[in-house]
């Protein structure tokens, strides 16, 4: 499947696609350095996900967040940082999504009730 190309945000974008409730314990990996950190996933979007993590991230860095969608398959999505909080929150918009990973995510969250956020 041939990725798609990377486009970037605008605030216009942020809230395009409706943000789903999870609690999904995460990891991923800095691009500069390769360290792999943890945290959770609050909600997810098509776009993105809003990341809680006690690790000190920098709006527009780089990681690959790997996500686990089902027992044994995980999707790798490479993103940017957006926004961050002292709180721990961390913004993370999705750089690009190959089609497969756009289906296995739509069918991820297939279902889950969305919220407005």
């Amino acid at each position: 499947m041939a990725d798609t190309p990377w486009v970037p945000r605008t605030p216009s974008d942020r809230r395009e696609a409706p943000r789903f409730n999870i609690s999904l314990p995460v990891t991923f990996s800095i691009i500069s350095t390769g360290r792999i950190c943890s945290g959770l996933v609050d909600n997810l979007s098509l776009g993105g996900v809003l990341l809680v993590t006690d690790e000190r991230l920098d709006r527009d860095e780089n990681i690959i967040i790997h996500l686990p969608i089902a027992h044994d398959t995980t999707v790798n999505v490479e993103a940017s940082i957006v926004r961050t909080s002292n709180l721990g929150e961390v913004g993370v918009a999705f750089a690009s999504l190959s089609d497969e990973a756009m289906q296995r995510l739509s069918d991820f969250v297939d279902g889950r009730p969305s919220r407005e956020v």
